[in-house]
């Protein structure tokens, strides 16, 4: 099915690039999510390894105008240049060059290696959606990543959430249950459910979605950056995580947290085709309708 061809080849390390956006890991915050755990910890630990001459997987990367763009390896590219920063010296690097005949397969490469450093809820969403826009149906992402087809489309609907919201999912200061609950308890009301999260929204309403710099984490501060440093730019002020406490929610059983998988489906498959505010994000399955 892949039809592809991988090589491997020795490259000017400066001209092996990200391409803004590729990587779902980045949906919704940007580079902050070079600054979550544990990719942190692995971009600082890849660039221990380039120091030290130890051997690291190598990236993949296609050809585009001169460049080879990184298609699986983003957090690899981040420790290397992590380490060229402190002065080590790569001037060549072995990468693995793949040449494959459609755009869904060389998309899919990416999200089959995140797969070891697992997406949180919104990249896996985002990483799915942008899939089927180009072409994949939901059944062939349940079959190639043994899912149940309902449990691709619960992915998918997370995009219905309001783009503050999946923030905080992104930054690990919400839990998907949680926003899931409260999206029901307003019955999809963008407006309702941002009013009653809003104590928690200063810190990631302004966020850069795009990459435009290789995140460096000082050595200092490997373990320190991350939710509590987001308002840059803006007044001082600490993220707290949001929670059942914090919302006055009471803890849910097993049982009723899966039972409120399935109503968050059937609500927003209800409520699909309604405009609530403009981050609400239409899907379509299947090859016919990509």
């Amino acid at each position: 099915m892949n039809n592809s061809k991988h090589t491997v080849i020795e490259v000017d390390t400066n001209l092996v690039e990200i391409e803004k956006g590729f990587n779902p890991r980045e949906a919704v915050i940007g580079d902050l999510c070079y600054e979550q755990e544990p990719v942190k910890s692995m971009i600082v630990s890849i660039k221990q390894a380039f120091k030290e001459g130890r051997q690291v997987d190598m990236i993949k990367v296609v050809k585009r105008k001169g460049k080879y763009l990184v298609r699986q390896g983003h957090t690899r590219f981040h420790g290397l240049k992590l380490a060229i920063s402190e002065g080590a010296n790569i001037p060549k690097l072995s990468v693995i060059l793949i040449d494959y005949k459609n755009e869904i397969e060389e998309y899919l490469e990416n999200l089959d290696g995140n797969r070891s450093n697992g997406l949180n809820p919104v990249g896996q969403a985002h990483a799915l959606a942008h899939a089927v826009s180009l072409g994949y149906s939901v059944e062939e992402l349940a079959m190639r990543y043994q899912r149940s087809t309902t449990a691709i489309r619960n992915m998918l609907k997370i995009l219905d959430m309001p783009l503050e919201l999946q923030r905080l999912i992104s930054l690990n200061l919400i839990k998907k249950t949680l926003a899931i609950e409260i999206m029901l308890k307003y019955s999809n009301d963008h407006k309702m459910v941002l009013k009653h999260i809003e104590g928690f929204l200063p810190g990631v309403k302004n966020i850069e979605t795009t990459t435009s710099k290789i995140v460096g984490i000082p050595e200092h501060n490997a373990a320190g950056a991350g939710p509590d440093t987001l308002n840059k730019g803006g007044p001082e002020k600490k993220n707290s995580a949001v929670t059942r406490k914090t919302l006055g929610i009471k803890r849910l059983s097993h049982k009723k947290t899966e039972r409120l998988k399935s109503e968050f489906l059937e609500l927003v498959e209800s409520t699909h085709t309604e405009s609530i505010t403009n981050t609400q994000t239409e899907l379509k399955f299947g090859r016919d309708s990509a």
